[in-house]
């Protein structure tokens, strides 16, 4: 499942990226780098970077990582595990965007990574059931719950983040057609980061 929401999310923005399989890593691994006492979460994404580029792993909770093969498709993961398919997506939208980044040789802010995760995940919900397209934004932007045990500056990024991302997934809606939102998404995408923050910024507003 994980290489279909990789391909579909290379699609929908026109990009390649190496496969996130082979940097995936285990709970046993995960704990080693950042030990046992870790904050829970339902994925992570470590970054170094490297002489040649970035070094990156991909973690992302074994239990959502079944819930996802056995549903067997991202249409039928809507509806079985909406909070597996939204872990996933955000594993996977945090690698491409970090990857493109390091391919344009262009930084990225922490608060851009949760904001086009959040929209990654909204536009793959979209995609598959757009009949529930006023749902999706709902789940995702109003009646999502931060963790508890989050600091104050992440749980500010994470807000602030998911404002954002409502206001974009809202301007979506406006497109006649799957081809328009497409072709915006891919204009999103291939935007510098400032001119990205200051497209949801004025659409937040």
């Amino acid at each position: 499942m994980l290489t279909l929401l990789q391909q579909q999310l290379e699609a929908t923005y026109r990009v390649r990226a190496p496969a996130i399989e082979p940097f995936l890593v285990t709970g046993a691994q995960l704990d080693e780098v950042m030990g046992e006492d870790r904050r829970p979460a339902d994925e992570w994404v470590l970054v170094r970077e490297a002489d040649d580029g970035l070094d990156l792993a991909v973690w992302i909770d074994e239990d959502h990582r079944a819930a996802l093969e056995a549903a067997g498709t991202p249409a039928r993961a809507l509806d079985r595990c909406f909070g597996a398919l939204c872990a996933a997506v955000e594993g996977i939208s945090h690698f491409l965007l970090l990857v493109e980044r390091s391919r344009r040789d262009e930084p990225v802010r922490l608060l851009e990574l949760e904001a086009q995760a959040e929209v990654d995940k909204f536009v793959v919900a979209r995609l598959h059931r757009p009949e529930r397209a006023a749902e999706w934004h709902a789940r995702l932007f109003r009646d999502a719950r931060l963790q508890p045990d989050l600091s104050e500056d992440e749980t500010s990024r994470y807000v602030e983040a998911g404002r954002l991302a409502a206001g974009l997934c809202a301007d979506l809606g406006r497109h006649p057609h799957t081809g328009a939102l497409l072709d915006d998404l891919r204009r999103f995408w291939r935007a510098s980061g400032a001119h990205r923050m200051e497209r949801m910024r004025a659409l937040a507003a």
